[in-house]
């Protein structure tokens, strides 16, 4: 029995082609198809969750974003323009490296806050800007910077 480096080169996969996979209930290697790995996969594997929390502020509000697991989506729904607000992002030392937190309004906030809750930056996004219904963003953390940053 060959190998695995003296076995020829495959340039292409497709679904049909199979691996080697060894089977410990069975005690040694079966083949499996690449389709069968794939369905494996996506049964075990699930798409990040986004948690999607609503919010109905008033000029002055402050709100303190929820620790989210892998991507947290606030919406912001005031009845009508504010003035102000902050909205305090989740605590550096528990946020997961990659977490994103999308933030929309459906009123324009003249002046935005944006608490960085001990990370060391926000880049890409104003604090103290102005947050239109027609201008959301998205923010990701990154540990290693500990710093939150824009992403387009």
């Amino acid at each position: 029995m060959p190998t695995i480096n003296q076995l020829p080169l495959l340039s292409g996969v497709s679904s049909g082609d199979q691996i080697p996979v060894y089977s410990p209930n069975n005690g040694d290697a079966r083949r499996m198809s690449i389709n069968s790995l794939l369905t494996y996969f996506q049964q075990q594997f699930a798409s990040p969750t986004v948690a999607t929390t609503l919010y109905t502020p008033t000029t002055g509000f402050n709100i303190a974003l929820p620790t989210p697991t892998s991507a947290l989506w606030a919406l912001l729904q005031p009845a009508s323009t504010l003035a102000s607000g902050t909205i305090t992002l989740p605590l550096n030392t528990s946020t997961p490296d990659g977490t994103e937190v999308l933030v929309t309004s459906t009123q324009t906030i003249t002046a935005l806050n944006i608490g960085l809750n001990g990370a060391a930056a926000l880049y890409g996004v104003t604090s103290g800007g102005s947050l239109t219904a027609a201008a959301p963003f998205r923010i990701r953390f990154y540990q290693a910077t500990n710093s939150w940053y824009r992403v387009v």
